[in-house]
This record gives C-alpha cells, structure tokens and sequence, in this order.
C-alpha cells in the first residue's frame, strides 16, 4: 500500500470529510494548533536566546530551560496532536504539498537539533551554566532552533495558504 493510497483512503473517511467540512471543528482545530503553537515556540525561543545570549544573561541556563521545558512539551503534544487532526481533514492536500513535505524535514532536523544538545553539551551545563560566555555549541544549538522553528512557522502558512 503506497503512502498517496493511505491518504486517499484517509480522505474518504466520514471523520476526514466531518473535520473538513464542519463549519466549527476545522477552525478550532487550526486555532487550537496556532495557539499551542505559540506556547511551544514562544517558550523555546525564550531558550534559544539565553543560549545565545540575548536575553536573561544572569539566568542560569539550566533554570531558563527547567522553567520552560514543561510548557514546552505540553504546547508541543498538544500543537502534535492538532497538527495530527489538521492532516487528517485534508491529506491529499498535504501529501502534494511541497510546504507539508518541507515542514516535516525541518521538524526532524528540529529533533535532532534538540537530542544532540540534550545529550551533547546540555550534559555539562553545570560547568557553564551562570557563565557569561555560553560553550559556542550551546549558541549553535540555540541558532539553529530559532532558524528552524521560524521555517516550521512559515512552511505552516504555505501549507494553508499556497497548498491546493
């Protein structure tokens, strides 16, 4: 079975056309995931410029990231989960969409990005944490994840606004 039968029979589900075609469900689906996505991204972007040291530069890091990661993973799951939703109300819209395609290449370098600092350099936080000078793989790490998630973001509008 090839991924493009998946999503035509995906389609053909009475809860893929209820979604889409429910005057109500669609937007609070969409908003849901815009808004989960503000607390995902926004708290990871408070993250990404303490590594860079652009804001909280007297907070150690290991508090800026013990403080915000929670929220980080429930508007993540929850972005997940409604961004799963949206998928299923148009697949084959996603499926030829180069936005869409692009999106999830981007949130697996994101994965990476993130297991590598938490494994890599994040394990010696103790050693820099109220540092003035952050470890120049703990800037990278905090330059590449504002530089994805600002694609994620835009890859997400052309995904609704120049995929059909």
């Amino acid at each position: 079975m090839s991924l493009l039968s998946i999503c035509q029979w995906i389609q053909q589900t009475p809860t893929s056309t209820g979604i889409r075609e429910s005057q109500w469900v669609f937007p609070i689906i969409e908003a849901t995931h815009l808004l989960s996505l503000a607390v995902s991204v926004g708290t990871i972007v408070f993250v990404d410029l303490r590594l860079i040291g652009a804001a909280m530069r007297r907070q150690p890091v290991s508090d800026v990231i013990g403080q915000l990661q929670p929220w980080a993973l429930r508007g993540f799951a929850l972005m997940f989960l409604s961004g799963g939703l949206l998928f299923w109300s148009e697949p084959l819209r996603c499926y030829h969409s180069v936005f869409f395609q692009a999106k999830f290449v981007v949130l697996a370098l994101l994965g990476i990005n993130a297991l590598m600092f938490h494994s890599g350099v994040y394990r010696s936080v103790a050693a820099w944490d109220k540092a003035p000078d952050i470890p120049l793989r703990a800037k990278f790490a905090g330059y590449v994840s504002l530089t994805l998630w600002t694609s994620v973001i835009l890859l997400g509008r052309g995904i609704a606004y120049f995929s059909h």
